[in-house]
């Protein structure tokens, strides 16, 4: 099965990348960026493929069957929706996209095309994950009322003053980025119980004075002190 990877930065090099390389029943065919560096050098550190800057190339071709989206949040929706169009099935990361409404447009154009529209919501299969879902679902752990996940990193702002801390761009920040992860989780192995009511509080204030933030690492890249921060890196909800 002929794929691309659309988006050729961290989490493409570090997950869907060696993922499809490890699959002897997928070969890549494109490495597609916006900047030609950074898909030239997927293609020559990966011995394959052919470096391409747009995506609509990619699209065109017709043996290509299925598309990683790993890009910044901002364009998720609209290179998903392009793609299902094209006939390819999608491999979207998470999150879908920076509003509900973005993800709706999402889940209705998966529905008008049939293809697949699968979101990074990874922990669904992780091994650990299921089993307790199996316990839920058995009746193992009884009648469940009440489900508490919390989640906190030292230090770890991604690429302060980049795009994952640019609200137009990535949509949010601890919640969109982490959160979905954890809500997910409790989501799918409680069945997807209907949500009545949402009540939370954000705040936007660690990383504030972004000159003074003091780090140990910033896997996103190296800060930029002319960029932008105004995304939650802390929240509670219920």
């Amino acid at each position: 099965m002929k794929v691309a990877v659309i988006g050729c930065g961290t989490i493409a090099n570090a997950a869907h990348i060696p993922s499809y390389l490890n699959n002897p029943e997928a070969e890549i065919k494109y490495f597609c960026d916006i900047i030609p560096e950074r898909a030239q050098a997927a293609v020559e550190k990966y011995d394959c493929g052919v470096a391409v800057t747009d995506y609509h190339e990619v699209l065109k071709d017709p043996e290509v069957v299925a598309v990683s989206v790993c890009t910044p949040n901002n364009v998720h929706p609209v290179i998903a929706i392009d793609a299902l169009r094209a006939g390819k099935h999608v491999l979207c990361e998470k999150p879908a996209a920076r509003t509900y409404a973005e993800a709706l447009e999402m889940q209705k154009v998966q529905h008008e095309t049939g293809k697949i529209l699968n979101i990074g919501v990874v922990n669904r299969f992780n091994d650990s994950v299921n089993l307790i879902k199996k316990y839920i679902d058995s009746g193992k752990l009884g009648n469940i009322h009440h489900v508490y996940v919390s989640f906190r990193a030292h230090r770890s702002i991604p690429g302060l003053g980049g795009a994952f801390t640019t609200k137009a761009i990535a949509g949010g920040g601890a919640l969109i980025d982490w959160g979905v992860h954890y809500l997910d989780i409790v989501m799918y192995c409680c069945g997807d119980p209907a949500v009545r009511t949402v009540t939370g509080e954000t705040f936007c204030k660690l990383g504030k004075n972004m000159e003074e933030y003091a780090y140990t690492d910033m896997w996103a890249g190296p800060p930029d002190y002319n960029g932008i921060y105004d995304v939650d890196d802390s929240v509670t909800g219920l």
